[in-house]
């Protein structure tokens, strides 16, 4: 019975999919780091005056209305910058190694045929370290492009801010954030169904 269910949950889900202006967009791009404060010393030890990134994402989004978008997805970012440690509990200082995020997003695009100007907001929570999963922060990215449309698919590159802020415990008693400032310059793909 369960399979039944799920065999038609899954058919449903494709028939759904395959009649709505479901898209993907799919972003890729280097983050210029402008600062990296933090509440503490004692919270990032090794710490650069900025933190440099190489960000990336995928959106499933669904066009609401003419040139409006709202979507759900996942992303992250590797640091460039080396050797930054984010103080732990009990001297289990973590590497800034990933950062993995779940994202919600809105975009607008006005078509110019075949340009295209396009505006995004994402935000969402995001670990730096899945093995303190109860010190998360959030991620919030603006940015404004300019893109390239052909039918259903458009290439565009873009710029604009992000930030990222985390909640930390560096010791028992303390607790402390950090916050990650950048300008990120992307490359991004979207395709419509």
């Amino acid at each position: 019975m369960k399979r039944y269910f799920a065999v038609f949950l899954f058919l449903s889900i494709v028939s759904i999919m395959g009649f709505s202006q479901i898209g993907t967009n799919l972003f890729g791009g280097f983050n210029y780091g402008l600062s990296t404060p933090a509440s503490s010393p004692s919270v990032l030890t090794d710490a650069a005056s900025a933190i440099h990134t190489i960000d990336f994402g995928l959106l499933v989004d669904y066009e609401i209305a003419e040139g409006f978008a709202i979507g759900v997805g996942v992303g992250g970012a590797i640091p460039v910058t080396s050797g930054v440690k984010v103080k732990g509990e009990g001297g289990k200082d973590s590497d800034l190694k990933y950062f993995l995020d779940g994202l919600l997003g809105i975009s607008y695009a006005y078509p110019l045929k075949p340009v295209v100007l396009r505006a995004d907001v994402l935000g969402g929570v995001s670990w730096f370290d899945l093995t303190r999963i109860g010190e998360f922060g959030f991620v919030v990215k603006a940015k404004f492009s300019l893109g390239f449309t052909v039918n259903n698919f458009t290439i565009y590159v873009g710029a604009g801010y992000e930030m990222r802020q985390y909640n930390v415990k560096p010791a028992a008693n303390e607790t402390g954030k950090f916050t990650i400032s950048s300008i990120p310059i992307e490359l991004g793909v979207t395709i419509r169904f």
